[in-house]
């Protein structure tokens, strides 16, 4: 019986050394589980500090963004005729470009943009002040631009208004210079045997076509040797001339044209009486003639004769 006595109580010492190993267990574990909570909320705590400087960061970065695409959009704007001053806004733009590109790919931190965006923001208002006074000092200059066109205007116009009236004296004076003819007449001859002729209007005896006529005096025009022209039109406006190449041709009425006579005087501003004969080449036609006689170009007189 005491055997069964000591064995119960053994027992019951076993038992209760479990049990307290048990309790002891729990309140670890009770603690532990404690401790991760604790954990837990602590990294919830820092978890939404962290989403909350992430969302400051983010906005400000934004912000920047925002900050540097309108500087960029208003450096575009900017525009100056001075090559320089060109180049040098071209430059900004650039750095502009190349800071929102940082901002975006998110490799410069928000101090780094901060500071680059207020130092290109400084340097955009000088250059808005420098613009501004160049564009004042353009102004300046164009309105006297616009005054010395102005007056430039009026001088061209005094100045062509003179050299008009130069030309129409200068015309006056060349017109007035031409040659002048009286007495123009033209008509048929029939040659003799002793190489004399009497006139004819008969087609079939006429052997040359003989034109007369006085150069009047003119003091205008310059003296010296001149060459008079004579053209003979038949009836179907055919010029009678020896050859129909360039030779047989003169400059006349701003044309080139064929002449059938031709003769040279020695001009000394005096009136002088010539006679040019065109000599048959073949039969003439009936019907009516003209004759133009030309000098320096022009012509200085005209008439016509009929043949029958």
């Amino acid at each position: 019986m005491e055997k069964q006595g000591e064995t119960i109580t053994t027992t019951e010492k076993k038992g209760s050394k479990t049990n307290k190993l048990l309790v002891a267990v729990i309140i670890l574990l009770f603690c532990f589980c404690g401790y991760l909570i604790w954990q837990n909320l602590e990294l919830q705590k820092l978890l939404e500090a962290e989403g909350i400087a992430l969302t400051e960061v983010t906005s400000e970065r934004d912000q920047v963004q925002g900050e540097l695409e309108e500087m960029l959009a208003q450096y575009k704007e900017m525009e100056s005729n001075n090559e320089e001053l060109s180049a040098e806004l071209e430059a900004e733009r650039t750095k502009i470009e190349e800071l929102l590109k940082k901002a975006k790919g998110k490799d410069w931190s928000i101090y780094k943009l901060r500071k680059e965006t207020e130092t290109l923001r400084t340097i955009m208002k000088g250059y808005v002040v420098q613009i501004d006074s160049l564009n004042q000092i353009n102004g300046k200059l164009r309105n006297e631009n616009e005054v010395v066109k102005t007056e430039l205007n009026t001088e061209k116009t005094i100045t062509k208004n003179l050299t008009e009236k130069n030309e129409d004296l200068s015309d006056l004076v060349t017109v007035a210079s031409y040659l002048k003819t009286s007495g123009l007449k033209s008509y048929g001859v029939k040659i003799k045997n002793n190489n004399t002729g009497k006139s004819t209007d008969r087609a079939k005896r006429v052997g040359k076509i003989r034109t007369e006529f006085s150069i009047l005096k003119n003091s205008i025009t310059i003296p010296g040797k001149k060459w008079v022209y004579v053209r003979v039109l038949t009836p179907d406006g055919k010029v009678l001339s020896e050859k129909t190449d360039d030779s047989n041709k003169f400059d006349f009425n701003g044309v080139r044209g064929l002449y059938s006579s031709k003769k040279q005087i020695d001009y000394k501003n005096q009136q002088q009486t010539l006679t040019i004969d065109w000599k048959k080449t073949e039969d003439f036609p009936v019907g009516e003639y003209n004759v133009e006689v030309y000098a320096d170009g022009v012509d200085i007189g005209k008439t016509k004769f009929s043949l029958k």
